[in-house]
């Protein structure tokens, strides 16, 4: 990784750490303020950083995000850095960990809706988890209620199906029995053809 990409990342773990952002005159050209340097992802490798410059880096980049006003939309690094910070065991297992990285993003969110940290409906990680464990359940019984919509329509294409099958059979049927009936003419009047003809041969030779 580039020496400016390391100093940048440095700078903001810093400023994460510290909760203070340096002050840069409008005349003068930052990459720190421009932020248009996270068009890549960065820091290539997270697993070199330990949990705490993984945190100082999320917390640097959303006051950052905020106060420069970053109009990054989905390249934004904050969704980056966050889903290593949830691969870490101190995340994972650290239920005080999870509560302050939360609720710092409440506090200080951008308005970017691909930030992690644009939760802005909420106040605590408890209602983050409370809402969510609803959302949750409205979710499953909605996938529930479309399962036994999809389940009721194979039935009624399997017994649309099942008609369909009787509903040919009988009509083959039929035709079979038509044709039986058309035969049966068929013979009779050949038959009746068959007993005048010797009397229409005589007729025919006496005339």
């Amino acid at each position: 990784m580039e020496k400016r990409y390391v100093d940048l990342i440095n700078q903001l773990i810093e400023i994460g750490r510290t909760e203070i952002i340096p002050s840069i005159p409008d005349s003068e050209y930052s990459p720190l303020k421009a932020g248009r340097w996270q068009l890549s992802r960065y820091p290539e490798d997270c697993d070199i950083y330990s949990f705490e410059e993984l945190k100082s880096l999320y917390k640097g980049l959303i006051l950052c995000e905020k106060h420069f006003e970053w109009e990054l939309l989905s390249t934004t690094n904050t969704a980056w850095v966050f889903r290593h910070i949830e691969e870490r065991s101190e995340y994972i297992d650290g239920y005080d960990e999870r509560k302050e990285i939360y609720e710092f993003g409440f506090h200080n969110h951008s308005g970017n809706p691909h930030s992690p940290a644009n939760r802005s409906r909420y106040e605590t990680y408890e209602e983050e988890l409370k809402i969510s464990a609803e959302e949750k359940i409205e979710g499953d019984k909605h996938a529930a209620w479309v399962f036994e919509v999809n389940e009721e329509k194979k039935r009624l294409a399997a017994t649309k199906k099942e008609w369909d099958e009787k509903a040919k059979v009988k009509r083959m049927k039929e035709r079979v029995e038509r044709k039986k009936e058309r035969d049966k003419n068929i013979v009779i009047i050949e038959k009746n053809k068959s007993i005048f003809d010797p009397i229409k041969n005589y007729f025919r030779i006496n005339s």
